[in-house]
């Protein structure tokens, strides 16, 4: 019987997958699933309810699964999917960010990217998926305009500045359309028809959201009660006040030891003037940036290797450019995305953004860059995520654990310090720099969320104990309206896993190595904390 409802179970999984997929065409081009590339999500009112309602049948046919009747993996799987759709359908239902944040622009954009930096096919036959995306652009932007119910002003004036930038991704398009050499007249002819239509159906959109911020609301906050219930569905077993605690700790303690590592760069020196000596070695160009990110990570690489850290995974790969235009408004400084599930490499996207202006080039000093290189590529997001994606079972496919993914990239920063990579006082002053910027974002996430800071006090508090540029700290406030408890789960999944590391050494005992705590995350996908622990308890369990 058991054998029979784990079959049942995993058809059940199967079918989920490929009906997400189908639905969800974006996502499948994320993945590796090339089949859907030349379509554009269905961005209507009536997709959403639908996607709703198919959620929660999912859901109740997972509760409707006898968990004792499932072997191990099935069972933590029927609860991982559990959590994945609760979460899901909270966002969906409560936080309602679909009827109030335009997306179109970003999802345009995040469509066509990939088809653009993956070399998983001939350049001719991604261009051809790009034009069929770029033919549905006209009936994406009419299709939002049914699902905008409640629009929040300031997402509004984003998606505005998203929109503005799209039309420079066309050109890039249109040009290595030109370039490519392999469309005759006709079909060249088609393509930059349809990026003219497109061209021309975004500035109609952007004018009806320029007249549709007239009358939307102000606040973006989701309040108390429903930050707390976020908090609960994200199984942090936390309190936004407990939460709000361990960010005024971490601040002050951090705070402290930058003086600490200031004194040892210059025993006369401030710690704002040991930054600024620190941050002094920068680039001489953009470009020279680039080319210290892209050492910096094979240093980081080959460091884990002999140092036997970690797996590197194989067919893993990393490459480093600039991020889009379309991006720039919500990503300041660089970001990771991620290599595909399907697709024949495991190769992800390192993308930095150029500074506004190319004299201001201290936030690509060298330490700095050392530093952002341990936590977006080696051992950080890109060998996490190009592990996960090793696991088969749909759900850990789907999941995103905040905590886990970016907790684990910033435990990271100092445990490669630790193990003497980069290990100097400039190095450790910068990266205990950036726990300060994530104990602020802790302080601000919760505060802001609950609507007990103003979004002009998030940016002069980031620009007073971070030192951030206000340009940048608008930006980073813009993405943090947009993700409630998202920009807090840096630290706190920080903390949470060295919390779990001291568990597991004190149950391994001399047994315990380092390889195999990094090891057992990376490969275990990105789970929460919660089932993380119950899959460290099995492997200690059966060593």
């Amino acid at each position: 019987m058991g054998k029979e409802v784990d079959e049942e179970f995993e058809e059940f999984e199967e079918d989920v997958f490929d009906t997400f997929l189908e639905r969800n065409p974006t996502m499948a081009t994320h993945l590796g699933i090339h089949e859907y590339d030349d379509e554009l999500p269905d961005l209507s009112k009536k997709k959403r309810l639908e996607d709703i309602e198919l959620m929660e049948e999912w859901l109740q046919k997972l509760r409707d699964f006898n968990s004792q009747e499932l072997n191990e993996e099935n069972e933590l799987a029927k609860r991982l999917g559990e959590h994945i759709f609760e979460m899901q359908l909270f966002r969906m239902k409560e936080l309602r960010f679909g009827e109030q944040a335009p997306s179109a622009p970003n999802i345009i954009g995040s469509s066509i990217f990939p088809l653009l930096r993956r070399e998983f096919a001939p350049l001719e036959e991604r261009l051809n998926s790009i034009k069929g995306r770029i033919e549905d652009i006209p009936e994406a932007l009419e299709e939002e305009r049914s699902k905008l119910e409640d629009p929040v002003r300031l997402w509004i004036d984003m998606a505005i500045e998203s929109a503005e930038q799209l039309p420079m991704l066309f050109k890039l398009v249109q040009m290595l359309v030109k370039q490519n050499g392999a469309f005759n007249e006709d079909d060249l002819s088609e393509f930059v028809q349809a990026i003219n239509r497109a061209d021309s159906a975004l500035e109609d959109y952007i004018e009806w959201l320029e007249e549709l911020r007239r009358d939307a609301k102000e606040d973006y906050t989701i309040g108390e009660e429903r930050f707390e219930e976020l908090l609960e569905k994200r199984e942090l077993d936390h309190t936004s006040e407990e939460i709000l605690e361990i960010g005024k700790e971490l601040l002050k303690e951090s705070e402290e030891k930058m003086e600490q590592y200031a004194k040892k760069i210059d025993s006369d020196a401030s710690v704002e003037e040991a930054l600024e000596k620190v941050k002094s070695e920068t680039p001489d160009s953009f470009e020279d940036a680039l080319g210290w990110y892209e050492n910096g990570l094979e240093d980081a690489k080959e460091f884990i290797e002999e140092n036997d850290l970690a797996t590197i995974v194989e067919d893993e790969e990393i490459e480093v450019t600039e991020t889009p235009e379309y991006m720039r408004n919500i990503i300041p400084f660089a970001a990771y995305i991620p290599p595909a599930k399907f697709d024949p490499t495991k190769k992800g996207i390192y993308v930095v953004t150029p500074p506004e202006d190319e004299e201001r080039l201290n936030n690509y000093s060298y330490w700095d860059v050392r530093n952002t290189t341990v936590h977006e590529g080696y051992p950080g997001h890109h060998l996490q995520l190009a592990s996960a994606i090793t696991n088969d079972d749909v759900f850990r496919i789907f999941s995103q654990a905040i905590e886990t993914v970016e907790g684990w990239a910033h435990y990271c920063e100092e445990m490669m310090k630790e193990h003497g990579f980069d290990d100097t006082p400039e190095a450790w002053l910068i990266q205990t720099n950036d726990v300060v910027w994530r104990a602020v974002r802790i302080i601000v996430d919760v505060e802001l969320s609950k609507g007990d800071m103003s979004f002009d006090e998030a940016v002069e508090f980031l620009v007073d104990k971070v030192g951030m540029d206000k340009s940048d700290a608008e930006k980073e406030v813009k993405r943090y309206t947009q993700s409630p408890a998202y920009q807090l789960s840096y630290l706190l999944g920080k903390e949470m896993i060295k919390d779990l590391k001291e568990d597991v050494k004190e149950k391994m005992g001399d047994d315990f190595t380092e390889k195999f705590f990094h090891d057992t995350i990376l490969f275990a996908g990105s789970v929460p904390m919660k089932y993380l622990r119950e899959i460290f308890d099995k492997k200690i369990e059966e060593a």
